[in-house]
């Protein structure tokens, strides 16, 4: 592994002080959210997957949240039924009960009505993600990564350190998730390859800011991204609903997306997938991160709106890097001249070459920039011999001291009894007919009955009554049967021989 960059020598000697600090301000902003959200019991007793699943009058309606303790609720149940709209935390402030009030009063009252509209009671979409995670076991977290990917959400990576000392790589969250698409390759067959996505090797870009930026690096990305015409929301960015509130909790969050192929001709933006990784916030306080990012990236673009010394410190550590780095210089009012010296003394230390530095001002075309960027994306992709994996991207992790969530107590066991089983598995099709007994043949039958209680198609001549009669003999016999049926050991792994260990 290649050492990750290390800051300069001013921030050693201050390292544990602004980390202790830090420590005890996070605490502090994460016990502010889980209480506003009213998640504080869950942090404890965590939310599991049957408690999102319950169904209830409340599921069953269509309602938009009218305060911050609706907001994960309204998550979850936007997010498992698939909707795009899941990650909108808007309140809906006009709220029927809330109209009632406001006729009952000749005047509204102006400060609650301002204080309503004001961004204290918004909260931002990642803010609101970080909680929810924070608050369900790892198998909710694993069917909230895997609805996320259906709608083209961009997938949480490193998670920040929210209730535990470091941040954490959410490796067994995208256990779940299977991509399916078509490379260039078999273009012409037409075929499709089918993979587990956390063992996809394949190229990784990852983009960062030092500093503030009055442009948003996420949208630009969704724009990257994005075929022409067809704009998504990969990334939430500050022009989206309440994405520009202030990030108590989510600030230094890391985000991956993917790009796969899966159209015909030049429809496709690049040939072979990508992964794309988005740290939100600066780099400069989440230097561990970076380093992550250096290694597991064939290039990495950083942000840039000014350069100063203390800056221009912190990027000449990149010098020791094998990775390779892209600039992007965005020039809203003109270069100062302190920028302009320490660019260049920044391009002779990291030997940058004209096709490292992007420059974006106010006066040139977005369109083209992106499609600028797209190209070269295209062309570091095809130049670049690095693939890598979320799998591999793990054992880096761990070798930085980076958690990974996979290494937990609950992963690991569950992670056996997957083994395990399909230990067993030689032919899927027999494995199915001797441990599902009461699918196959006897639930086909089961159903068929049922469909002719309900259409009573075959009557003939017989009466209603007695035929209806019949059928339901006939179903009472076939439900006899099925309880007769033990529960097979591919059922309760528990009572296996081959994983007695459980017991």
């Amino acid at each position: 592994m290649v050492p990750y960059p290390q800051p300069y020598p001013t921030y050693l000697t201050t390292e544990v002080m602004i980390f202790l600090f830090l420590s005890s301000e996070r605490r502090q902003a994460l016990q502010n959210v889980l209480s506003k959200l009213g998640m504080e019991e869950h942090r404890s007793q965590k939310l599991r997957l049957k408690d999102v699943l319950q169904i209830s009058p409340e599921n069953a309606k269509s309602w938009t949240p009218e305060s911050l303790g609706d907001l994960p609720w309204h998550f979850l149940r936007k997010i498992m039924a698939l909707n795009g709209m899941a990650r909108n935390t808007s309140l809906d402030y006009m709220a029927p009960d809330y109209q009632q009030r406001s006729e009952d009063k000749e005047e509204l009252n102006t400060d609650d009505s301002i204080s309503c509209l004001s961004d204290a009671n918004a909260m931002n979409p990642l803010d609101v993600l970080c909680a929810v995670l924070l608050c369900s076991d790892s198998f909710l977290q694993q069917e909230i990564l895997s609805k996320m990917s259906m709608c083209q959400f961009a997938l949480p990576l490193l998670l920040p350190a929210l209730d535990t000392p470091k941040c954490t790589l959410m490796l067994w969250a995208m256990r779940d998730i299977v991509k399916k698409w078509r490379p260039h390759s078999l273009a012409e067959s037409r075929g499709f390859r089918e993979e587990s996505l956390v063992l996809t090797k394949m190229p990784t870009i990852s983009f960062v800011r030092l500093g503030s930026c009055s442009f948003s690096k996420s949208k630009l990305l969704n724009d990257v991204l994005s075929p022409s015409q067809q704009h998504h929301d990969f990334f939430i960015h500050r022009d989206m609903d309440s994405g520009h509130v202030l990030r108590n909790v989510s600030d230094g969050l890391v985000e991956i997306s993917w790009y796969f192929p899966g159209r015909r001709g030049n429809l496709d933006l690049f040939l072979e997938p990508v992964a794309v990784i988005n740290l939100h916030g600066d780099i400069e306080p989440h230097w561990l991160k970076f380093g992550f990012l250096t290694n597991v990236s064939c290039s990495v673009f950083i942000f840039v709106e000014s350069v100063s010394e203390k800056n221009y410190l912190l990027l000449s550590a990149l010098k020791e890097s094998a990775t390779k780095y892209y600039f992007i210089f965005n020039i809203p009012t003109g270069i100062s001249s302190e920028t302009q010296t320490f660019c260049d003394k920044l391009i002779s230390e990291l030997k940058l070459n004209k096709s490292q530095l992007l420059v974006k001002d106010s006066s040139q075309n977005k369109a083209k920039f992106v499609k600028k960027l797209q190209n070269l994306l295209g062309c570091i992709m095809k130049s670049s011999p690095k693939k890598i994996n979320i799998e591999d991207m793990a054992v880096i992790a761990r070798e930085l001291g980076i958690q990974v969530d996979e290494d937990c107590k609950a992963c690991q066991t569950g992670s056996k009894w997957a083994r395990e089983i399909a230990a067993e598995i030689k032919d899927t099709g027999k494995y199915k007919k001797a441990m599902f007994r009461l699918q196959g043949d006897p639930w086909k039958k089961l159903a068929k009955v049922e469909k002719e209680l309900c259409q009573m198609r075959r009557q003939g001549g017989i009466p209603s009554e007695k035929y209806r009669s019949q059928l339901k003999a006939e179903l009472s016999e076939l439900r006899a049967q099925q309880n007769k049926c033990d529960l097979t050991d591919g059922m309760t792994p528990g009572h296996s021989p081959s994983l007695s260990f459980v017991s």
